[in-house]
């Protein structure tokens, strides 16, 4: 792994396997083979029984047993991420990955190098391939004037539609006053619109990974609509994201923070 850069941030990756035998292979060459090196990469895994942990050792990596108990699926992938967050170093960005995607050889580059030039920065999401037609901004659309809008506005606008997708974003949670996932929801969806809510989330469509669907997912996707197929579930999760915002007491605090 690199050392710290010459700004001082330092890259942090973090990832939740579960009976990731089948995938992890092409993820770790895809991390292996950025243009700007991780400082450092945490993995949790979350009970796997394959041969997930013996890969993992043959790439040097001793991975950290999941602490969550949860039997709710959202919430407990969200802990298995808080989890990996809470081990990377203080100031650090947090390059954040699925299981089952590839990065783009650019990725860790492109992500980096946006919280050099925004240093109050608390999230970016960026976009990823689904296939040759589609990628994750046609499905989570954004708005051209994302960036000119008010902090209100742009609120709004999260709150009705999802703008992130976690294995192809980056927080810096430094940055992020409310880091702590209550319990429900998916990291991506809180950090999201956490960050939108303080003014601090920047959205752009430059593809840093391979985004892979498959009915063999267990962390880091919702189960609903998986087995219809990639563009399927995608869909179905857009349409979701208004629902999986109306918790009352957990959003009035963010829109009081979006309106100050």
């Amino acid at each position: 792994m690199s050392t710290t850069n010459a700004q001082g941030l330092v890259s942090a990756g973090v990832i939740v396997t579960h009976n990731s035998e089948r995938f992890l292979p092409a993820l770790l060459a895809s991390i292996a083979n950025q243009t700007r090196a991780l400082d450092q990469l945490i993995v949790i895994d979350d009970r796997s029984t394959d041969a997930t942990t013996s890969i993992l050792s043959e790439h040097g990596i001793m991975p950290t047993r999941a602490s969550s108990a949860a039997t709710d699926l959202s919430t407990r992938i969200a802990e298995n991420f808080a989890q990996g967050v809470r081990k990377t170093p203080a100031g650090a960005v947090v390059i954040l990955g699925d299981h089952d995607d590839v990065w783009r050889p650019g990725r860790v580059a492109h992500q980096m190098h946006a919280f050099e030039q925004a240093p109050l920065l608390a999230m970016l999401a960026s976009d990823g391939e689904v296939n040759e037609q589609e990628t994750l901004r046609t499905t989570f659309p954004i708005p051209a004037d994302w960036s000119d809008m008010s902090k209100a506005k742009q609120f709004t606008y999260a709150l009705r539609h999802s703008i992130a997708t976690g294995g192809a974003s980056a927080i810096r949670p430094v940055n992020l006053t409310d880091i702590e996932v209550p319990r429900g929801w998916l990291h991506d969806r809180w950090w999201s619109l956490a960050a939108t809510a303080q003014g601090r989330m920047a959205l752009d469509t430059e593809i840093v990974i391979d985004y892979r669907i498959t009915p063999e997912q267990q962390v880091g996707l919702d189960s609903a609509n998986q087995n219809a197929g990639r563009l399927a579930w995608l869909s179905g999760h857009a349409r979701n994201a208004g629902v999986s915002a109306a918790r009352g007491s957990e959003i009035m605090k963010l829109v009081i923070r979006a309106r100050r």
